[in-house]
């Protein structure tokens, strides 16, 4: 029983990351990895202030949406 709980939270596990790379909603995640790796000494935004630059860019650059 244990080892069929162990691939069923293995398998749910890869079914979230996977959702949240095509919804995008590990962007901010991706973002302060990518802030760490590369500019160490910069200062990491809250996530609400990630998501606020990050809609605010999109308002100012549109690209491809319906609307």
């Amino acid at each position: 029983m244990t080892d069929a709980l162990t691939r069923a939270r293995g398998a749910l596990d890869t079914l979230r990351w996977y959702v949240r790379g095509v919804t995008g909603a590990d962007a901010y995640e991706r973002y302060v990895e990518h802030l760490r790796r590369t500019h160490p000494d910069a200062t990491i935004p809250t996530e609400k202030q990630f998501w606020r630059d990050k809609y605010d860019d999109m308002e100012r650059n549109p690209k491809t949406r319906c609307c």
